[in-house]
């Protein structure tokens, strides 16, 4: 679990795909330090929701307080109108946001949030590494992938942040292992495709399972 001291940005942004068990671990910190602190959990952020966090922030208060949002997705007004409160807060105030669908975030958002990574990070830079290691043949049998493709997200869809990240993981390990550019350049413009409503999952990784040259550590 992530240790609260190490957040040193005044607002925080964690892509979380286990986001209800993530959210109430943290929750349970950080209701135990402050009664000033306020949890907004919701599928879908809305504007109503925003202008509530705009005039709690702007509240007066001795000492430090920190929101916890946590959601699928937010509509476009509600993350215009917190553009202004998350770049520039009234000093101790804090913000920590857990996203189960990182792509939905507008640009102008996510360039105010300081991006933190987490256990299930470190679980995907492993699992890519596995499926580098593999031949190609067996790829799409293991179980991490038949696990990824399987997913759902919060409204019953097939999980495509999850393939994203899994993807960007992949160019990570390439990186890393100083593959060919060419291979690194196809993947980067795979995981591009994975957040289109139209793309299929399963067809994108399959793909890069008979591309990607295998990779022994």
């Amino acid at each position: 679990m992530i240790q609260l001291s190490t957040l040193s940005h005044h607002a925080t942004l964690f892509v979380q795909n286990d986001r209800h068990e993530f959210t109430s671990s943290l929750w349970k910190i950080l209701s135990a330090t402050s009664p000033a602190h306020i949890l907004h959990d919701h599928t879908v952020l809305d504007i109503d929701t925003a202008r509530a966090i705009t005039s709690w922030a702007n509240t007066s208060y001795e000492g430090t307080k920190i929101a916890l949002l946590s959601f699928h997705t937010a509509t476009l007004p509600a993350q215009n109108a917190l553009l202004k409160i998350l770049e520039e807060p009234r000093p101790g105030v804090r913000f920590i946001l857990i996203t189960s669908n990182g792509e939905s975030l507008l640009p102008t958002l996510y360039s105010r949030l300081q991006l933190q990574h987490t256990d299930e990070s470190s679980v995907q830079r492993k699992e890519s590494h596995v499926f580098l290691a593999t031949d190609s043949k067996d790829r799409m049998k293991l179980s991490y992938v038949t696990s990824l493709l399987t997913a759902k997200d919060e409204e019953g869809r097939k999980e495509r942040e999850g393939v994203r990240t899994f993807i960007l993981s992949l160019v990570d390990q390439l990186t890393q292992k100083k593959a060919d550019p060419k291979y690194i350049l196809s993947t980067i413009e795979v995981a591009s495709y994975a957040g289109d409503s139209s793309s299929s999952g399963k067809s994108l990784i399959e793909y890069l399972a008979l591309l990607l040259p295998q990779i022994k550590a």
